[in-house]
């Protein structure tokens, strides 16, 4: 039986191991799309063989490959991964269902997996896990990412200034400062020193420098445009789920702009773009 939400490469077909996990699986969760979609290419050709991973004897029809490996989507969001690996013990090894999800959080092995030889034990483990985040845990997944991107964004602005990256040579650069402090009428590299602080190199530095130090100081809203509509996190209070028209002019007018602007920007007096859907908006 073919499902429309198995949705697999031309070439490929599942390893006889996974069939009724996935199918299993896709029948009762029919929202939720198992494919390969995402993976790189050398994960993809990792996880394909002529031949079953269990029996070197079976091989896949001719002109196709077994698939050993799928991703979980429901929508747009990846919920984990399902495949399987050997696992090794003493002198002999199993075949194993492997469930990987960010929700599942070992101490010991792999951080984000759980294995089972058992394909009921399986299915329990992918429907305890894959499941889609609610709007706290897109928020909060958001808002971290958000400040790791609005950091590094700054220090990049800043690092030139602030490594003196462009500054002029260190002893003229002094000899020019002790003449100018001691009243020396024509201190020694004047012109040279002019030429360097006007260039447009150093003026567009400086002017991405005094940005970043005055934008470092302020507070922000964190904003994720999820479902049509934008959930809204401030310094202090609640969080907010609004649709667009719901929202103050100024907070309208600020998502226009960052929507204009390229990912990981910052917009004097507006706030900071990490991507197409989620931002930093000053507070009011």
């Amino acid at each position: 039986m073919a499902f429309a939400n198995i949705q697999l490469p031309p070439n490929l077909v599942l390893e006889p191991m996974l069939v009724d996990l996935v199918n299993k699986l896709a029948l009762d969760m029919p929202a939720f799309t198992f494919t390969t979609k995402g993976m790189p290419s050398n994960e993809l050709n990792y996880a394909t063989a002529k031949t079953s991973i269990c029996d070197k004897e079976v091989k896949a029809p001719d002109g196709f490959q077994f698939l050993n490996r799928l991703k979980v989507y429901k929508g747009p969001e990846l919920l984990g991964e399902l495949y399987l690996d050997r696992r090794y013990r003493n002198r002999s090894s199993d075949i194993v269902y492997c469930i990987k999800s960010w929700r599942i959080e070992n101490q010991r092995g792999s951080t984000n997996t759980s294995a089972t030889t058992k394909i009921t034990g399986a299915a329990r483990l992918a429907k305890k896990h894959f499941v889609p985040q609610n709007m706290v845990e897109i928020m909060d997944k958001a808002a971290s990412e958000l400040q790791h991107g609005l950091f590094h964004s700054l220090r990049d602005l800043l690092r030139p200034i602030h490594n003196n990256q462009l500054g002029p040579n260190q002893t003229l650069m002094q000899k020019f400062l002790y003449q100018i402090m001691n009243g020396e009428a024509d201190p020694a590299g004047a012109d040279v020193i002019r030429q360097h602080f006007t260039s447009d190199k150093y003026h567009k530095a400086m002017s991405e420098c005094m940005l970043a130090e005055k934008m470092e100081k302020l507070k922000y809203k964190a904003v994720v445009h999820h479902n049509n509509a934008f959930l809204i996190r401030p310094v202090t209070g609640e969080m907010e789920y609004k649709s667009f028209d719901e929202l103050p002019e100024y907070m309208q007018n600020a998502i226009g702009v960052l929507q204009l602007m390229e990912d990981n920007e910052l917009v004097d007096d507006i706030g900071f773009r990490l991507n197409d859907t989620n931002f930093l908006i000053l507070e009011k």
